[in-house]
């Protein structure tokens, strides 16, 4: 009998592992690459138009599947428009509007759960260690700046545990260096927040901003485009250096003020992507990629694609490289995806959903 109480806890320690290796196989097994793995396009529709969609593309397979939300959960519409999509700890965050919520799912899009409290016209998401850090206009922030702010959402316990108030209407959001950085769409700053205090500091720049993309040395990248509320002294593409905080920006016309994925890295990060557009007389919004150059420090002469009437984002494949130019056809018309390879040689044209704002990749 001693002997056996000896054993006991090698026994249980046995057991203990074995538990955890098939709990960790299991969640292998819960998301498998071979049905996650692809491109989904998440298409906007329109404003309470209930067009909305997510495309799925298998670019291995060169097999394209539309409304991917609705056959993943029982031919359920998604009743908002979805403007951005983020993937954190195995489940996708889908920023809606009208109504406001913040739908939650897992990798194979199966909904889990959808986050209303203090969620008021959200924007953009980003992750850092428990937390996702929702940014909200909180109502008409055009005519009230005051009424944004950040949500700080605790991913383990599913609650919202603060709202930060950040007026001026955040949008994009990155995160690099123990900061949050949220460009703002109704003032001209980068708001900067520590992450420890939770205090703002700011960036001054000479127009309002969209999105915001980090590269592999945790500098930033940040679209300033010309609005109606603030006329803007200089358009471009700024890029931070995020150990200084020091704004350099590269000048260029019409960037693209759509509520998309405007700008992207090349898969090396030699280059970065602007869509850039403007409305011609006939107030069709018309416009091409235009190509920064890394290195030199400036536009390319020769765009990726010029000339193309509803223009409305870019994306790149970080697996192979690929392109992604989305075209909308209006908010209730099917969008189209032109996909270049790295190279910027043309490759093929995509039908997909209403109004295509931006790809998720899985693997």
């Amino acid at each position: 009998m001693k002997k056996l109480l000896k054993l006991l806890p090698f026994f249980l320690a046995a057991i203990a592992l074995f538990g955890s290796c098939s709990d960790s196989n299991d969640d292998d097994e819960l998301y498998p690459s071979e049905l996650t793995h692809g491109a989904y396009i998440v298409n906007y529709g329109g404003y309470e138009s209930a067009t909305s969609s997510i495309t799925k593309f298998d670019y291995d397979a060169d097999e394209l599947t539309e409304f991917y939300y609705q056959l993943q959960n029982n031919y359920a519409t998604i009743t908002s428009a979805p403007q951005f999509a983020y993937e954190y700890e195995d489940r996708i965050y889908l920023m809606n509007n009208a109504p406001d919520n913040v739908i939650v799912v897992d990798p194979l899009f199966v909904a889990q759960d959808t986050i209303t409290t203090s969620i008021v016209k959200p924007r953009s998401c980003v992750g850092y260690g428990d937390y996702l850090y929702i940014s909200c206009w909180g109502g008409n922030v055009w005519t009230d700046q005051s009424v944004s702010y950040l949500v700080k959402y605790n991913v383990v316990t599913k609650e919202v545990e603060e709202t930060i108030s950040l007026p001026g209407g955040p949008e994009g959001l990155q995160i690099a260096n123990g900061k949050l950085y949220a460009a703002m769409n109704y003032k001209q700053a980068i708001a900067v927040m520590d992450l420890d205090t939770e205090e703002f500091s700011y960036i001054t720049t000479p127009a309002v901003s969209t999105t915001l993309i980090k590269d592999n040395n945790g500098n930033l990248y940040v679209a300033l485009i010309s609005s109606y509320t603030f006329a803007s002294t200089q358009t471009g593409l700024g890029y931070i250096n995020t150990s200084t905080d020091e704004l350099t920006v590269y000048d260029l016309d019409n960037v693209s003020t759509a509520y998309a994925a405007i700008i992207c890295l090349s898969k090396d990060q030699a280059e970065v992507y602007v869509a850039a557009a403007g409305y011609d007389a006939n107030w069709n919004l018309v416009g091409g990629i235009k190509v920064f150059d890394v290195a030199s420090g400036s536009f390319q002469s020769t765009d990726l694609v010029s000339d193309v009437t509803g223009i409305n984002g870019v994306s790149v494949n970080p697996e192979n490289g690929d392109i992604y130019v989305f075209v909308s056809n209006g908010s209730t018309t099917k969008g189209a995806m032109q996909i270049f390879d790295a190279d910027g040689t043309y490759v093929e044209t995509k039908t997909v959903g209403a109004a295509p704002a931006m790809a998720l990749f899985l693997d």
